[in-house]
Order: structure tokens, then sequence, then C-alpha cells
């Protein structure tokens, strides 16, 4: 059983404050547990945002450090496993609902284990189910969501949303700060387990995922978070199932004509993604005419 627990949660302009004290609250009635609450702004723009967050100072056991200057993900994340006082790390993204006051506690049996992650879930709502492109397929991939699901490919369907893990394991296999874009970096640090051979346990302990941006928003994401998968092609060449079909097209010489439909198609593709009413099987095959648009 854990006894003790630094439980780490990475912002940028995202207000926490309402998390933190949930999670203060429910770390504070289980007995016999010492933790701390250590948030890392990194060097948000917003000032009413920076303003509230500042607030989790006054919390018991709570601490947050604001960053000078914009460090990425994977450096904040780092940040705050150095900081951690306690051998067990709890990562929450910010801004995810916890779905019960036992969420805490049912992390703490794990104790034999280096790597467990709870999941992801989402909360039915129908206008964002027909109007909001990133909760369609939140919503698409819920099914893979599952421990049982996850555990049949237990490191590709690793994501940094809510896990925890032994410090000396992050420690040891950090999070790679040359990743200067969005995405994949959940991915590269799952290949680096299996690399090491440390285990990922799965479990169904999921965070609800509340904050879903706008269509263009999303889009934009994902054109970066291709730009990263080119960037780490050689590394993930295993771990990606969009590489597996460029690299079929490619063995097939069909990367010119699979580039000339992109070019053609593009424009009306993005529109169907970011419009009023997105329309989710063209995500897809945009991911892939956009990353091997980026070789042209």
């Amino acid at each position: 059983m854990i006894h003790e627990l630094s439980i780490l949660i990475p912002t940028f302009n995202e207000e926490c404050l309402t998390q933190v004290t949930e999670l203060q609250h429910h770390a504070a009635s289980i007995d016999g547990l010492q933790y701390e609450i250590l948030v890392s702004d990194d060097a948000s723009t917003n000032v009413e945002v920076v303003q509230k967050n500042e607030q989790i100072n006054l919390l018991d056991h709570c601490q947050m450090f604001r960053q000078s200057t914009n460090r990425g993900r994977a450096a904040n994340r780092n940040f705050l496993a150095m900081q951690a006082h306690y051998d067990w790390l709890l990562f929450l993204d910010c801004n995810v609902n916890l779905p019960h006051e036992h969420f805490i506690n049912n992390y703490l049996p794990h104790d034999k284990s280096k790597v467990v992650t709870g999941g992801v879930t989402i909360k039915k709502d129908p206008r964002l189910s027909s109007n909001n492109l990133r909760f369609k397929y939140e919503q698409k991939i819920a099914p893979k969501h599952t421990a049982q699901q996850r555990q049949m490919h237990p490191y590709q369907s690793f994501r940094t949303t809510n896990f925890m893990a032994r410090r000396e394991t992050i420690i040891s296999h950090p999070f790679d700060e040359t990743i200067d874009r969005y995405g994949y970096e959940d991915v590269l640090f799952g290949k680096r387990l299996c690399d090491a051979q440390i285990e990922i346990q799965h479990i169904d302990n999921p965070v609800i995922l509340t904050h879903f941006e706008s269509n263009e928003k999303y889009v934009s994401k994902i054109e970066d978070a291709m730009h990263t998968l080119h960037d780490l092609q050689n590394d993930l060449s295993e771990y990606s199932p969009l590489l597996s079909t460029a690299n079929r097209l490619k063995k097939m010489g069909l990367l010119p004509w699979a580039r000339s439909v992109f070019r053609k198609t593009s424009k009306t593709m993005r529109a169907k993604l970011v419009c009023d009413k997105p329309r989710i099987s063209w995500l897809n095959p945009y991911k892939l005419g956009y990353f091997l648009s980026i070789d042209e």
C-alpha cells in the first residue's frame, strides 16, 4: 500500500484551482496518507488565470511554481518530478474532473508496479457529440479506453493525462524535452518504457475529460502533431498506425499519387473538419495526407 504521494499537475493558461481544491480535500480524508500537490505553470500569458491559480499556495500541502519562460509540456513534467518529495508521483492534466471520491484511493494498492495508468472517459453531451470534433474523436475511441483494451497494447495505449509512476522511473526515463511541438510525447515515453522493459499496468480509474477545444484549434493541434510525428518517425516506426500506412504507400510506390490527391482535396477535407457539423470520417485521411505533404 502506498502511504506517500506527490500529485503533479502541469498547466498553461488553464485554471486548476477547483481541481486542486477537490484533490486536496480527497487526499486529506485518506487516513495515513502523506501527500503534496504541486502545480507548475509554464509561463502562462493569461493574467486572470495566473492570479486565480496562485490561490493554490493558500491550500495545505499545495504549492504552485511559475516558470519564467515557456519550457514545453515535457520539460514541465520533468520539472515537477524533480520537485516532488515523495517516491510515488501521480500526474494529472489540468482541468480534468475526478469521477468520484475514491479516485486517489484506487491508485494506492498498486505499490508493486512502477507505472500505473487509469485512463480517461467522457460524459455524454448531445451538443458536443454533434458540434465538437475533439469530443467526437474521444467518443469514437472510447471503447478502447477500458483497462482490458489498453492492456492489450500497454505501451502504445499510454497517455499522460492520468498516470502514476515511481519517481525513480521518471528521473531515469524523463520525458523528451527536445519535442517542441504538440503531440506524441506520451507515445515516445511509452516506447522508452518498453525499451527499458518497464511494465505498465492499466487499471479502470479514469478521469473525466472536460476541456474540448474549438474545431479550428483542434485541427491546428493535429497539424502540429503531424510535424512532431514526422520528426520522430524513426523512433516510432512500430508505434504509429499512420506511419505503418505511410510506409505501405511508399513500398507500393503510391506516395506521389497520395500527395497529389491531398493537394486537390485538403481544403475541402479541412473545411469539413472545422465546420459546425464536423465529419469525423475525414479526420484520419486528413492526418495522413497532411503528414505525407510535409516532405513535399
